[in-house]
């Protein structure tokens, strides 16, 4: 249970330090302060629930699926979230500011992983 409330804060940094990161660098993509908590909070459940659904299902050599994979789940993510908050609380507008914040949150939660020791409940056999 310690394990993972450490790797949800952790995770829950990563995503806050990334979408930050994003917000900053792309003028299209627009996150109030108070929703950004919101986002964050929200972007990392869907993350931690979602990656553990995946890296149970996913074939553990399957690298190019998994970057792939990683790829298309932190978009799936990011567009759950700026469906579920309202849009003058966090929005991402044009495709470029999709792709630009999509590699960003997906490069920090690559990092995330490297960080992150707890293996999911899939992996610990």
């Amino acid at each position: 249970m310690i394990a993972l409330a450490r790797a949800a804060a952790i995770c829950a940094a990563a995503n806050a330090l990334s979408l930050a990161v994003a917000a900053w660098v792309f003028d299209r993509f627009d996150v109030r302060l108070g929703w950004f908590v919101v986002a964050v909070v929200l972007f990392t459940v869907l993350t931690m629930v979602l990656r553990g659904v995946v890296v149970s299902t996913v074939n553990r050599f399957a690298r190019g699926y998994t970057i792939a994979g990683g790829l298309v789940l932190t978009l799936l993510v990011l567009v759950l979230t700026e469906v579920a908050v309202p849009r003058d609380g966090f929005s991402i507008d044009g495709w470029g500011t999709w792709v630009g914040v999509t590699l960003i949150v997906w490069a920090a939660s690559v990092a995330f992983g490297e960080v992150d020791n707890v293996a999911p409940v899939a992996q610990r056999r």
